[in-house]
């Protein structure tokens, strides 16, 4: 049986979503809790890798488990209880919103055809929400919007967007940016909105720290696409803080619902 698990979680203490010796990672936590309840060995695939510190509320992962056996299958036979006794036994940072049967053919990274991420933003103590502060970057000085969205012009389309990846041996780094907006919610905070084919490690918050030199006025617009031109991660900004990144929605073809699938809410 392949099982499609969606999930949300607070990345403030994880080292991010992939198993790391000696660390507390997402996939860490659900394997662990997945093989005990299942009673076997159960690997999951997700739809986005999240780098430390970044939350989800749209992570998806698949996992194939041999339901011939009768743990596997008692255990499988109710499976919004059986997403109830997963959610129950994860930490409270973690939480399950749906587990669902799905065919062979659909696959959490594979299948996936576009990726949203959010970025948050507060340039005004006056909007500073102590209560929010782990999923807001917090700057100290006001940011000029429409001069970031000039800037996020230049990031649209495909490009190879070397200058805002971390570089993997062998690995390319071409991607497809759809949409970038940059939006103003409320007085005081400022909301980047990337959606994607597919991102490589770090490309978001390097983008956001290029912006956010734009908004502060210590670039041109321009130099967006200078730096995107010059493929170097040496001509970028420092990138932005992971906890202001959220994943937000994952898209599926063939007819397959998007994430967050929160058919059960706990």
């Amino acid at each position: 049986m392949r099982l499609r698990i969606d999930l949300a979680y607070d990345g403030g203490d994880f080292a991010g979503f992939a198993r790391q010796t000696d660390q507390r990672t997402v996939q860490g936590d659900l394997e662990e809790v997945l093989t005990r309840l299942v009673g076997q060995p159960a690997a999951v695939t997700c739809a986005g890798r999240t780098d430390r510190g970044v939350h989800a509320l749209a992570q998806v992962v698949h996992l194939d488990i041999d339901d011939t056996t009768s743990r596997a299958r008692r255990a499988l036979a109710d499976l919004d209880r059986f997403r109830r006794q997963l959610d129950g036994s994860l930490p409270g940072d973690v939480t399950i919103w749906s587990v669902t049967a799905v065919p062979r053919t659909f696959h959490a990274r594979f299948s996936a055809r576009q990726r949203i991420y959010r970025y948050r933003l507060v340039d005004d103590v006056a909007a500073a929400d102590p209560i929010r502060r782990h999923d807001r970057w917090r700057l100290d000085d006001p940011v000029h919007v429409p001069s970031m969205r000039q800037g996020a012009g230049h990031l649209v389309g495909e490009h190879d967007f070397a200058s805002f990846c971390r570089r993997v041996e062998g690995r390319t780094t071409m991607r497809r940016l759809l949409d970038v907006t940059v939006t103003r919610p409320s007085p005081g905070r400022v909301d980047l909105r990337f959606a994607g084919t597919a991102f490589c490690h770090q490309q978001v918050r390097a983008m956001v720290g290029c912006l956010v030199d734009v908004g502060r006025g210590r670039r041109n617009a321009p130099w967006i696409g200078e730096v995107l031109a010059a493929r170097d991660r040496r001509v970028a900004a420092r990138v932005a803080p992971p906890h202001g990144l959220t994943l937000e929605r994952v898209t599926f073809g063939s007819g397959r619902p998007s994430a967050p699938l929160k058919r059960v809410r706990r």
